[in-house]
């Protein structure tokens, strides 16, 4: 039995991250939309260049390329309000895929408009995914900061100094 060609693996992760949103979305009230990233979330996203509040100035379309072929299991997400791009993530499955690993996260910074806090809406899709791919905990890798890891630690996340990353076992 061979192994599945990169296009092939490719179009199964594209279905189940495709499946994964749609389920999210579902479960959602109000004005939120969710897709995956697209040539104009990569574009949005240059908009949060500007700001002064950015907590870390990630190249999103560069670094997305990258993660578009290097990784076809990754799950990816943006999350649209009022048709203005708020929030965005890249995660992947760990070495062994018993976890699933969510790489970066980031919101439109404050000072260029008002949005919701998307972050509980990023992790059940985070944990749906998963799901799907048989993985049992969620791992948020480096946190840019003390006041970072502790917002995720107000979600149950337990931080691991020796990896830089904050885990939780999937409920």
């Amino acid at each position: 039995m061979s192994l599945p060609s990169r296009i092939e693996a490719e179009q199964r992760y594209e279905k189940l991250r495709a499946l994964a949103l749609e389920v999210t979305q579902n479960s959602l009230t109000g004005n939120l939309k969710l897709t995956q990233i697209t040539p104009r979330a990569l574009e949005a996203t240059q908009n949060w260049v500007s700001s002064r509040l950015r907590q870390y100035n990630w190249d999103w379309p560069q670094n997305y390329s990258y993660y578009e072929k290097s990784y076809p299991k990754r799950f990816e997400i943006a999350v649209w309000e009022n048709n203005i791009l708020t929030a965005i993530s890249l995660g992947r499955p760990t070495y062994h895929a018993t976890g699933m690993r969510l790489d970066v996260v980031e919101a439109m910074p404050r000072d260029l408009g008002e949005r919701s806090n998307v972050f509980d809406t990023i992790i059940l899709a985070y944990e749906i995914y998963a799901r799907m791919i048989s993985a049992n905990h969620i791992r948020i890798m480096n946190p840019v900061n003390e006041t970072v890891r502790a917002f995720y630690e107000r979600y149950g996340y337990q931080y691991i100094a020796k990896g830089n990353y904050l885990t939780r076992d999937i409920l």
